[in-house]
């Protein structure tokens, strides 16, 4: 066998499409021929340009190339003169060359590229087109997949321009990137995806003690299951909750589902979910049992999606089916440790004393993973007299399951390995359930960075690159034994202490920047830190801590509300105003008016209008000038609600004034266009129209827009379609331009409903449907609901009229009335369009399109 390349490789997988299907076509004689023809092809294609064979497997090879370009050569000429359709992947990389063959991500990172093609297809990684002269080849640009390996997004490139079906690869996800490539356990792998795919099956729980890899085959087996699953398949990591209450509410968000008024959070799960084919992953749910079990059972009463639930015990649930994940095998646990430990530069070979140390630790992946961590400093035979003697000792006394003796023991062993510089720091990082990024970490912990390099370089911390950048984590066993080591020093109460601070300080620093329009970066900030901000605001309630508690609440106010949390908002704000005794008038009346604008968002009108008078004089009295504009604002909102026009009228001009003195445009904007919509409802247009056209004293362009849109509408009103058409067609421009998705969504639907006014049906639909999925991706209800309502329009005008009534019920189930409703193109379009289906639909249709529609909601 020639001499396998080293260094620089490039590694081609190929495989045959429907290679079962050709057998059972062909009949099993013919098809030998055509395998063994097909042999014969490829492998002369890849001796001819250097490429050496390094497996091959039924109809699959695996071959390495010293050049990128041979490679690309081999597989052209390959693919020109096969007569079967043969999928190719090639990927570049630098590998570790073993006596045993290449060890590294890459050829994992190869293989999964050839996988994710199709019959003809070849594909290429970034890293083999940026050595190929482009002038050789047809590279056609593929755009960003997530391969099935769960690694980051690969740019991939097909050679040719020839025409194939969507790429085999992760979409509608948000599994997370590991830090590692996934190793062995094929068997298990095949039987978990068989599981979560049979017909019938719609739970499944992965059982274990930790360190068994449940996460890692769960994530594993979900991404290979994902051509089953169409419409997503969604991670839900529980570890960090305290409370099973919250389980359904992380559930939504990870959906971005959001609460929304007048329906429970399980009826907008329903709607999210319902008759959906798509894989709910719930990732360590042994603490919140048997509350988990309660919560579980309202996802499960929705017809549609499947649940993967990893768990140290069973659910106990009916029609659960239960799978136990055992140690690796003998092989993959020596595969696994040594690929572990080449990846910190130390290379070993097979030996006995390698399988004896895997057997010690139980084939366990995460203590062969710590003791790999190890092999910079110790050998193998000393590993094994120095981690045998710490096993023999832990795990005699013990009663609990053996792997978890023997894992708790690897854990221990690690830990009295560390310097005290280490210890206080591994263990202090256990307050942070979310992880943390290393200003936090040097400011609760006091943390230095060199000794958080050693915890990182020894496994007992991990890194994740997020948007904000690094984040520093502990795996959930890891971090319940420090947080045990926390409690023995007699320091959690200082550290947690200093955890609490600093969610006080990101809560206050938070709070304004809505004002500021900066709601997608603080929204990004929120979604990594929600688990430590729940923790602080817990460890202070049980502390007796009211205040700091309700700091963190009530401050984070705005941000409970963007990412769909209202309820849990409220419940916490409600907890930190009922354990106070007393309060500064500034705190207090941040936390009524949370709870005031939080009561009006879900539809609870009257205690929120309750709430916003009492928190009025209290924020007046704490010298909160901003938020006694915005309470007004809401207040006056409710007024008009009630059609007490000329209150609402004098609480907006209030509202105004106090929002121009402060010169707070997001203040401005509400006020604004508050006013004019009271100015309309007492049928004074002409003054509407005159204050939404001075638009000058907003003064930031996004809310702006949102005005344009108030603006459009009476235009249109007052018969002046091109001029009202033509504002939204340039605020439409530039949203799109900025990126301003929310207000994109109320221009389209406005043009959406002028375009069937004038009886412009493609137009119409086309505007009608993108504001739907604006709305939808984005949480803005009222949007879905307008969109429904112009689409039934469309549908009664030039469409069917029982699916013109299946929508409107659609609509009308989403229904809260809202200001949408109060638009007069909406009322126009159900009254003259909408209404008269009632007569001209046989009622037996008419009910039964009505009833179909709103279960869709249901």
């Amino acid at each position: 066998m020639p001499e396998l390349p080293s260094g620089t490789v490039t590694f081609l997988f190929t495989d045959i499409e429907g290679s079962t299907r050709l057998l059972h076509e062909l009949g099993p004689e013919p098809y030998a021929d055509k395998l063994a023809e097909h042999r014969a092809v490829l492998r002369e294609a890849f001796s001819s340009h250097g490429g050496v064979e390094v497996d091959t497997q039924g109809d699959a090879f695996f071959v390495a190339f010293p050049t990128a370009p041979g490679a690309l050569a081999a597989a052209c000429e390959a693919q020109e003169a096969l007569a079967i359709p043969v999928r190719m992947g090639l990927h570049t990389g630098t590998p570790l060359l073993t006596g045993e063959g290449y060890v590294g991500a890459d050829i994992h990172r190869a293989a999964r590229i050839a996988a994710a093609g199709h019959g003809g297809q070849v594909l290429i990684s970034a890293s083999t087109a940026a050595l190929i002269d482009a002038s050789n080849s047809l590279l056609l640009d593929l755009g960003e997949h997530r391969l099935k390996d769960l690694s980051a997004p690969e740019q991939l490139y097909q050679v040719g321009d020839g025409e194939f079906p969507r790429l085999k690869t992760l979409y509608q996800t948000n599994l997370p990137v590991p830090a590692t490539a996934f190793l062995g356990r094929e068997q298990e792998l095949a039987e978990v995806a068989g599981l979560l795919t049979a017909d019938g099956s719609r739970l499944l729980t992965l059982t274990g003690p930790g360190g068994t890899g449940k996460t890692r085959l769960a994530l594993q087996a979900a991404a290979e299951s994902a051509d089953h699953f169409p419409d997503g398949v969604w991670w839900v990591p529980l570890a960090a909750l305290r409370d099973a209450a919250v389980v359904l509410p992380t559930v939504a968000v990870a959906l971005g589902t959001r609460e929304e008024p007048g329906r429970s959070l399980q009826d907008a799960l329903r709607t999210a979910l319902a008759g959906r084919r798509a894989l709910l992953l719930l990732d360590n749910a042994e603490h919140l049992l048997p509350g988990f079990a309660e919560q579980l059972s309202a996802l499960r009463a929705i017809d549609g999606p499947s649940i993967l639930v990893t768990s140290r015990e069973r659910l106990q649930l009916q029609g659960e089916h239960v799978y136990a994940v055992a140690p690796l095998e003998e092989h993959d646990a020596v595969r696994l440790f040594l690929e572990r430990s080449a990846a910190l530069g130390v290379r070993l070979e097979r030996s006995p004393a390698v399988a004896e140390l895997c057997r010690r630790l139980d084939e366990l992946p995460l203590a062969l993973e710590l003791a790999a961590a190890r092999t910079p400093l110790f050998s193998v035979a000393q590993l094994l007299e120095r981690l045998g003697g710490r096993l023999d000792l832990l795990k005699g006394g013990r009663d609990a399951d053996p792997r978890q003796q023997t894992l708790r023991a690897t854990i221990a062993w690690s830990y009295e390995l560390l310097s005290e510089e280490e210890r206080l720091l591994f263990r202090r990082l256990s307050v942070f359930p979310a992880g943390c990024s290393l200003e936090r970490a040097e400011s609760v912990c006091e943390a230095d960075p060199d000794t958080l390099q050693s915890l990182l370089d020894k496994s007992l911390v991990r890194r994740r690159d997020t948007q904000s950048g690094p984040r520093f984590w502990m795996l959930e066993t890891i971090r319940e034994y420090a947080a045990e080591q926390l409690e023995e020093s007699g320091e959690r109460s200082t550290v947690e202490d200093r955890l609490i601070d600093a969610a006080c300080e990101f809560a206050r620093a938070a709070e304004p920047e809505w004002r500021l329009g900066n709601t997608d970066e603080w929204s990004g900030r929120f979604d990594l830190e929600r688990d430590n901000l729940r923790s602080a605001i817990a460890a202070a309630l049980e502390r007796g801590d009211a205040e700091r508690a309700l700091t963190i609440a009530a401050y984070l106010g705005w941000l409970w509300q963007e990412r769909g949390l209202m309820r849990e908002g409220i419940d916490w704000t409600e907890r930190g105003l009922a354990a106070a005794d007393e309060l500064e008038p500034a705190l207090e009346g941040l936390a009524l008016l949370v709870l005031g604008v939080g009561h009006n968002e879900l539809g609870e009108l009257d205690r929120s209008k309750e709430l916003l008078e009492q928190c009025l004089p209290l924020l007046e009295a704490g010298g909160l000038p901003h938020h006694h504009a915005f309470a007004l604002y809401y207040l006056g909102g409710h007024f008009l609600r009630l059609e007490r026009v000329a209150e609402a009228e004098a609480i907006f001009r209030q509202s105004e004034d106090e929002a121009l003195s402060l010169g707070d445009p997001t203040l401005i904007q509400a006020a604004t266009a508050g006013l004019a919509e009271a100015f309309a409802a007492r049928g004074d247009r002409v003054s509407a129209r005159a204050l939404l056209e001075k638009l000058d004293p907003v003064p930031t362009l996004q809310h702006r827009m949102t005005l344009a849109v108030q603006l459009a509408e009476l235009l249109a009103v007052d018969g002046e379609t091109a001029t009202a058409e033509s504002l939204l067609d340039h605020a439409r421009a530039t949203c799109e331009q900025h990126g301003y998705r929310r207000e994109l969504a109320w221009i389209l639907l406005l043009r959406g409903y002028l375009d069937v006014a004038a009886g412009r049906r493609d137009v119409a639909v086309a505007a009608l449907e993108a504001a739907r999925a604006i709305g939808e991706e984005s949480g803005v209800r009222g949007v879905v609901r307008g969109a429904l309502l112009g689409l039934a329009a469309a549908e009664a005008c030039w469409g069917s009229p029982e699916a013109a009534v299946a929508l409107w019920s659609k609509a009308r189930a989403l229904g809260f009335a809202s200001r949408e409703d109060s638009w007069y193109f909406s009322r126009k379009l159900e009254r003259e369009l909408l209404e008269p289906l009632r007569d001209t639909v046989p009622k037996e249709s008419f009910e039964r399109a009505w009833t179909s529609g709103a279960a869709e909601v249901r």
